[in-house]
């Protein structure tokens, strides 16, 4: 527990900045201001009181719903016992195309869990591939490159959300907050994560781990049991390629780019 609490004080201690995770290219990341910063480690401290393709799209409609226009997407997520076997496991796809011209640019997902994490595929089809920050960059502008993106809020009686975002050389941009503005940066371990992305025929793959024990430092109350309901949202973006795109699984209410919307997050059901 040591090494996850000394890596989260020395991003809002130390470095105290943003990544500037925004879908609007000509927003520069942003200096938090030591009030957000105490703000959040605050809320954080409150909360331990209070509260690719075809193997994959054999999912039923028990696992993967849509939903009516207007409605929530659900995706259930799949208990595993053992590594995961993504043959196995049921795809959701990151089809919306929102707010450009549709480029043939498509992504997907999938979602697994056991005792100890839960595990992210997302792979993109897209020919252009723009991978220009690195793993040795603090704070990478991963949207402006190829980009794969998670966001999830954890609990019902917590306003925050995560955002996880990565690049084809598997930079990441990770926050927490309330809203697009204010976010406070985390640096995970990598070896906790454990990121690998490569590149493919028609675009690049990601693969990475989420352990809980990292996430409950945030959500102390969480556990992924079965039945257990949170919300979320995956997206594929592009700032700076060849042809900037946003695609969104969950349909984002908004005239403008803007992927910080809990209030457009799908359901993501542990199985």
């Amino acid at each position: 527990m040591k090494k996850w609490v000394y890596i989260i004080l020395v991003c809002m201690g130390a470095l105290a900045l943003m990544c500037g995770c925004s879908q609007d290219a000509s927003t520069a990341p942003s200096v938090a201001q030591n009030s957000s910063v105490e703000e959040s480690t605050a809320r954080s401290s409150a909360q331990d009181t209070s509260a690719k393709e075809g193997e994959a799209s054999a999912a039923t409609e028990s696992e993967v719903s849509t939903g009516a226009e207007g409605e929530r997407k659900t995706y259930t997520i799949t208990r595993v016992d053992q590594a995961p076997d993504w043959s196995a496991v049921p795809q959701l796809d990151i089809d919306k195309v929102q707010w450009t011209d549709d480029y043939g640019i498509r992504a997907h997902a999938q979602l697994c869990y056991d005792s100890k994490a839960l595990y992210v595929r997302m792979w993109a089809e897209e020919q252009d591939v723009r991978a220009t920050y690195t793993t040795d960059d603090p704070l990478p502008k991963c949207y402006e490159d190829s980009c794969l993106e998670f966001f999830f809020q954890l609990s019902e009686k917590d306003a925050r959300y995560m955002n996880f975002e990565f690049n084809p050389n598997a930079a990441l941009c990770c926050e927490i907050g309330t809203e697009k503005q204010n976010r406070v940066v985390l640096v995970p371990p990598s070896d906790a994560l454990t990121p690998t992305a490569n590149r493919t025929d028609d675009g690049w793959d990601l693969t990475y781990r989420l352990p809980f024990e990292f996430l409950r430092m945030f959500y102390p109350e969480f556990s992924a049991e079965p039945g257990v309901q949170i919300r979320g949202n995956l997206y594929k973006c592009g700032n700076l390629t060849a042809h900037k795109h946003y695609l969104s699984w969950n349909p984002v209410e908004s005239d403008t780019p803007n992927f910080h919307l809990p209030s457009s997050f799908g359901v993501l059901v542990f199985g």
